[in-house]
């Protein structure tokens, strides 16, 4: 029954507002910010997408998913790909809770990752200030991490060396593998039986990396880890991602909504 009562005001609370305008017809809210970070010795900067009628009266929080960008760009690939549209679509076309999408940069996109500080970034700077300064569902279940190209590198390796994070991954367009099998195998054996992660990757059947996605699959497939992988027409470029930016969130709602212990969610009387 809370879980029925959970669905019901948090899927209600996108069609009518204080206002009584109706939330469907509102847009999503974009806002930035920059925060210290030691991990990079430097600063980290952000962007939030904050759907229409979110209310702090909700107890338990928004789920957040995590979206990472490739190499060479920023987050303003993401306006380019009308994100905030696409949200607000899927919101209106998906009876699914609503959900903060942050956004964060990469500006030393040519080091390294294993000598990068961007992951130390956002685990340790990004998700914590988040959490602090929104009304966050701040369990696993309710946190995703997607990204496509370079981002879904980072999706793989951040994932699977801390699944206590996340929830749900998406990887479009993997240009290779981060971890190598061994690696993987040892990982994976560490995610058991907590902290399984839900995988989805997706690659275009006109992507010069499709093979590459390919091997890490069947890195998986390998190692016995359950995943579902997807060659749709398409090509290493925003017209393929941002395709498929609507059917990523709706996927990541299935394990916002199943979770019912994490997720008693419920709003208090006006």
């Amino acid at each position: 029954m809370r879980y029925f009562v959970y669905c019901i005001l948090i899927i209600l609370s996108f069609y009518s507002s204080a206002s009584g305008q109706s939330c469907s017809q509102q847009s999503v809210t974009i806002e930035h910010y920059t925060i210290p970070s030691e991990a990079l010795y430097g600063e980290l900067s952000f962007d939030v997408y904050i759907p229409p009628c979110t209310d702090d009266r909700v107890i338990g929080g928004y789920p957040v998913v995590y979206l990472l960008h490739g190499q060479d760009m920023g987050i303003e690939i993401w306006q380019q790909m009308n994100l905030q549209e696409i949200i607000r679509n899927t919101l209106n076309q998906n009876e699914i809770p609503l959900f903060l999408t942050v956004v964060p940069q990469e500006d030393q996109y040519l080091i390294s990752m294993a000598l990068s500080g961007f992951e130390d970034a956002l685990l340790d700077d990004l998700i914590p200030w988040v959490d602090e300064h929104f009304n966050t569902c701040s369990s696993k279940n309710c946190r995703s991490l997607a990204g496509f190209s370079r981002g879904a590198l980072w999706t793989e390796k951040i994932a699977f060396e801390h699944p206590e994070y996340f929830g749900s991954i998406g990887m479009l367009s993997m240009p290779g593998t981060f971890i190598d099998d061994q690696s993987l195998y040892y990982l994976s054996e560490k995610h058991k039986p907590n902290n399984m992660l839900r995988i989805r990757m997706d690659t275009g059947n006109e992507d010069s990396y499709r093979h590459d996605g390919k091997n890490a699959a069947a890195q998986l497939t390998f190692i016995g880890y359950p995943y579902e992988y997807n060659i749709q027409p398409g090509g290493h470029n925003t017209d393929y991602w941002q395709s498929l930016l609507s059917e990523y969130f709706a996927w990541f709602s299935t394990d916002w909504m199943s979770n019912q212990s994490d997720l008693t969610i419920t709003q208090t009387a006006e």
